[in-house]
């Protein structure tokens, strides 16, 4: 027992190490990341009416002024002690809002996920055991135009049909789940119905081509020569052999679909994440864009963590290394 706990923790702290260049690199990119852009924070924040006065006393006062290397530092030094800084705008600390933030992006990466699992693995078993037939032609021309369009079409289309045409979901806007699970649902189903489109199509690629390999295992084989029902044999001798395949995709989805919430969020107007760091972006909002993308660095590491911890819970002969 205490072996395993001590592979366990092993496999978290390398993962954790591994995640730390990353995480200096991006960061230190965000710092450096106004002295690239056109234009300054200060000039950004003051606007145009702004005296050269004015934006020399607003550098010096948050160290715009300074290199770009001694403002890391002191983001760092601040950061040790649990600080993120403040919006250059509203002066509102970064924690407090990428911890509201954050809550949407991943409702909405959570359900797209959902979704787009419940659809694709059920599809995938049942057309692994009929490979060549209409379904399941038809299934794969389907999924392979699906993962050929850009989640910018994706939103376009769907947007138009839902909201517009159809005026079931609202376009845009959000509503918390705290605030009212009702109307959370209307906000929430077209931006998670956008994200699952491609992962659906992603996961049912993936699957299917797994499934129909684990049919022909000698162990398929035996189960279905000692006459053992067809559910009971697709349930304990194909899926389950089969999901360390199927997270290993899902690690990487949920990589891909906070890449897609930029997207998402800005068409709707879903105050996530990707919505918050474009608009960051834009206003030359440098401790935003160094919160939200230490929290992105944080978020993978976990993944490839849980994905790990996974494949030895799934498989007792993986170690979690």
């Amino acid at each position: 027992m205490r072996s395993v706990r001590s592979t366990y923790l092993r496999a978290i702290g390398m993962r954790l190490l591994a995640g730390v260049p990353v995480f200096f690199l991006v960061t230190f990119a965000a710092t450096a990341l106004s002295d690239l852009m056109p234009g300054s924070a200060a000039q950004t924040i003051l606007g145009d009416s702004a005296t050269p006065e004015q934006i020399a006393l607003l550098n010096a006062q948050y160290g715009y002024d300074r290199p770009a290397w001694e403002r890391y530092l002191g983001w760092l030094g601040k950061l040790l002690q649990g600080d993120l800084g403040k919006t250059a705008y509203s002066q509102q600390s970064v924690a407090g809002l990428l911890l509201n933030r954050a809550a949407t992006t991943f409702e909405i990466a959570l359900l797209a996920m959902f979704v787009a699992l419940l659809i694709a693995v059920p599809l995938a078993l049942f057309t692994a055991t009929r490979p060549g037939g209409i379904t399941d032609t038809v299934l794969r021309a389907v999924s392979s135009t699906l993962l050929s369009i850009p989640i910018f079409v994706t939103v376009v289309i769907l947007g138009f049909l839902f909201a517009i045409v159809l005026r079931w979901l609202p376009a845009t806007g959000w509503m918390p789940l705290a605030q009212d699970p009702i109307g959370n649902l209307g906000f929430v189903a077209l931006p998670a119905m956008c994200l699952a489109v491609g992962q659906t199509a992603y996961f049912y690629r993936v699957s299917r081509s797994e499934f129909v390999a684990t049919l022909q295992e000698d162990f398929v084989l035996v189960a279905r020569a000692k006459g053992l029902p067809a559910s009971y044999i697709l349930l304990r001798h194909v899926l389950r052999p089969s999901l360390p395949q199927v997270l290993t995709v899902f690690g990487l989805s949920m990589t891909h679909l906070l890449g897609g919430s930029f997207i998402v969020e800005s068409y709707f107007a879903v105050p996530g994440i990707g919505w918050t760091v474009l608009g960051a972006v834009k206003d030359h909002d440098i401790p935003t864009v160094q919160g939200i993308l230490s929290l992105t660095v944080l978020v993978f590491v976990l993944m490839f963590i849980v994905v790990d911890i996974g494949y030895a819970l799934i498989d007792p002969r993986v170690e979690a290394t």
